[in-house]
């Protein structure tokens, strides 16, 4: 039986660094590159470094709904399809669900995942790990998880599911190494390799 696979969906199959920082920077102009990148190094809602108020995060949510495009997945479409002809597939992401649903609508994925668990569902990935185990008899000790920040990692630890960090997301090398991920990767390539080393049963990272 194949492995299943979680992605984080910003930073991973959305490029939305810039969209983000940028909806950031529109509700506080104060807000550095660093507040930025530190936010992400724990849970958003639990451990902020930046702070919104009710009102400001739904300016962010619209916001973010309102700029996500199928553009933004475009890098991933192709490693995507790949990987669900033989997996199944999971998003669990920070993000508001109406705008992931919406872009991978426009990019064609819309069917590609069997669930997609932002933080309309919870505001915890520990707690959505579970409910994908226990909603879709997914083994999280043979699963794969891939993301891109420090603070995913962190969560992901907690149930000691096996981490890809990749670094053309949020996080650079030396801040996602921090976590301890199972393997650090530099492009999709090495995504869909790494998932086929898992498959296998074999150690990720190794030659």
């Amino acid at each position: 039986m194949t492995c299943d696979v979680i992605f984080d969906f910003d930073g991973v199959i959305a490029d939305t660094r810039d969209l983000l920082f940028d909806a950031f920077r529109a509700y506080d102009p104060m807000i550095s590159e660093e507040d930025f990148l530190a936010h992400f190094d724990g849970n958003v809602y639990e451990t902020p470094r930046v702070r919104f108020t009710p009102e400001g995060a739904a300016q962010l949510h619209g916001a973010y709904c309102r700029n996500l495009r199928a553009g933004h997945v475009e890098a991933a479409i192709g490693p995507i399809r790949q990987l669900a002809a033989r997996h199944r597939l999971f998003i669990i992401s920070s993000g508001d669900e109406r705008g992931i649903l919406g872009a991978l609508g426009q990019a064609g994925l819309g069917g590609a995942f069997q669930a997609i668990y932002g933080h309309n569902t919870h505001r915890s990935k520990v707690a959505k790990f579970k409910m994908i185990r226990d909603a879709f008899d997914v083994s999280l000790e043979s699963a794969v998880f891939v993301t891109d920040t420090l603070g995913d990692i962190r969560e992901a630890r907690t149930l000691n599911i096996t981490t890809i960090a990749e670094t053309f997301g949020f996080h650079d090398r030396g801040r996602l190494e921090q976590g301890e991920p199972h393997v650090i990767v530099d492009g999709w390539d090495e995504v869909v390799a790494e998932i086929s080393r898992a498959d296998a049963g074999h150690r990720l990272g190794a030659l």
